[in-house]
């Protein structure tokens, strides 16, 4: 009995360290390719509400529209960001009522 348990031991002692370098390995490999470049254009938009966004589209690989955006009672600049959408799609974003856009562009995602 207690030579199954060393045996049985041993082997998943031996799963969990090739699991290990697996894993270690796997990141290293993922990352040493570059990102594709997006092409992108954006227009602006104004909502039925009185809204301010942007439409993004974007080739190259798939991406998220981000659109800065800036209140115009206080000046507070924050980021929102719209739908994931296939290279050659459209992504919409809003900024809040009261805000103007200062930047929109395309994120790879």
């Amino acid at each position: 009995m207690r030579l199954r348990q060393r045996a049985l031991r041993a082997v998943l002692a031996l799963g969990l360290a090739v699991g290990g370098t697996l894993a270690a390995v796997a990141p290293a490999a993922a990352s040493a390719s570059a990102p594709v470049p997006l092409d992108c254009s954006a227009r602006l938009i104004t909502g039925s509400g009185g809204h301010r966004g942007a439409s993004i589209t974007c080739t190259g690989s798939s991406f998220t529209g981000v659109a800065d955006c800036r209140r115009t009672d206080n000046g507070y600049t924050y980021r929102h960001f719209g739908n994931r959408v296939p290279s050659g799609g459209t992504s919409t974003v809003w900024c809040d009522l009261g805000a103007t856009v200062i930047g929109a562009y395309g994120t790879p995602s």
